[in-house]
């Protein structure tokens, strides 16, 4: 992100759009239906921008919204929770093929992708981030910085969360042969 932006709303609009794919991803993780996914980008986006003057450093920034994003992403789930809403485990086809951004879409990909994302859906809270986190190819060092561990807590826990990933994953398999 370029430094020297003091228009919020520039600098909130270049840090939106640069991560707009990341911020969806996670919403995937945490929403399973449309309507919550839209409805926590929103919460996301407001986390953001009310956060926004307090970001210090434009070099962090990258770290802060996953901060924020994975905060309100929890938060969201907290509120479904206590409020007695149940999360669904259906994807139509549309949202599948958002998920693999220009990459060919074959029927056997979606139902892999789908079985991930239920997958990931059994885990908790903190696994989700740290999974979704580490699927975005960050060092273990941002991982950390973004969830307030420490590196060595970030390789234990990542570690057991893929460890749940897997047997989730064999215990269910995908229907579909690639």
């Amino acid at each position: 992100m370029k430094s020297g932006f003091h228009n919020n709303d520039a600098r909130f609009l270049e840090l939106v759009t640069e991560n707009r794919p990341k911020i969806l991803k996670i919403c995937r993780v945490y929403a399973w239906n449309r309507h919550d996914q839209d409805d926590l980008y929103q919460e996301i986006l407001f986390q953001i921008w009310r956060g926004l003057p307090n970001l210090k450093e434009d070099g962090h920034a990258g770290t802060w919204l996953y901060r924020v994003a994975l905060n309100a992403s929890m938060s969201f789930v907290r509120k479904k929770t206590s409020r007695g809403a149940d999360q669904t485990t259906t994807h139509d086809h549309a949202q599948l093929e958002q998920i693999i951004e220009n990459q060919p879409v074959t029927e056997a990909r979606n139902d892999q992708l789908a079985h991930l994302y239920e997958a990931i859906a059994q885990l908790n809270d903190l696994e989700k981030g740290l999974i979704t986190l580490f699927l975005e190819d960050l060092s273990y060092e941002e991982i950390a910085a973004v969830m307030g561990l420490t590196e060595s807590n970030v390789g234990v826990m990542l570690h057991r969360a893929k460890k749940k990933l897997s047997t989730f994953m064999k215990e269910a398999p995908c229907t579909t042969m690639p």
